[in-house]
């Protein structure tokens, strides 16, 4: 299938971080520093043993803005964020106990979303919102890189990010995720940052909007 071209749903400098089991054309956006780390390299004994605050993370309350002029069809904005992260907890109920136990509850799993339906026919979805950030509502209509909320801790997460996918259908339960491209972005290369058009960066790979 020819991937759908966007604009980028994030600005700065990101990564994806898709965990084991995650559909390849579904992508988890974090921010990263100049390392590549999403938080100071220095916190990352507190993220494993103890507590790590979300604040303290890069894309916690991150501007996530619209891919594609369109139409905003489902919201919600109300599901509370995790306000603590602790690396071998969130795994073990992220990947482990709450498939098994919730494995039909899309509302537990995506927390705060937003959904948007293309002018051409296809949709997106951006989830684990911030309680409360949304600034759209159903029926309203946006334009390519309006502002639409901020990157939370709802729903089924690790850690804050952005839970991005295209569809062809709204269907939040049984629709496939699309290959999807940005229309420009930049690739970090060894300190220096290329240009692209129309590419997709690789998973783990530094980019920036």
């Amino acid at each position: 299938m020819k991937p759908t071209m966007i604009q980028s749903p994030v600005r700065g400098d990101w990564s994806f971080m898709n965990p084991p089991g995650h559909h390849p054309d579904a992508k988890d956006f974090v921010a990263v520093n100049e390392a590549g780390m999403p938080y100071e390299r220095t916190k990352i004994l507190r993220h494993l043993f103890y507590k790590l605050s979300v604040t303290d993370t890069y894309a916690w309350e991150k501007e996530i803005f619209s891919p594609f002029e369109g139409e905003v069809i489902g919201v919600k904005n109300n599901a509370q964020d995790r306000m603590d992260l602790n690396i071998f907890r969130d795994l073990v109920s992220g990947l482990v106990l709450s498939p098994r136990n919730r494995k039909n509850d899309i509302d537990y799993f995506l927390g705060n979303y937003v959904v948007l339906e293309s002018k051409t026919g296809f949709f997106a979805l951006v989830a684990h919102l911030r309680q409360g950030s949304v600034v759209v509502n159903k029926g309203m209509k946006v334009v390519a890189g309006e502002l639409i909320a901020k990157v939370g801790n709802s729903g089924n997460t690790i850690q804050p990010h952005l839970h991005f996918q295209v569809m062809k259908k709204n269907d939040l339960c049984q629709s496939t995720p699309i290959p999807f491209i940005f229309r420009f972005s930049q690739i970090g290369n060894n300190g220096a940052w290329d240009p692209v058009n129309s590419t997709l960066p690789r998973n783990w790979q530094k980019f920036r909007v």
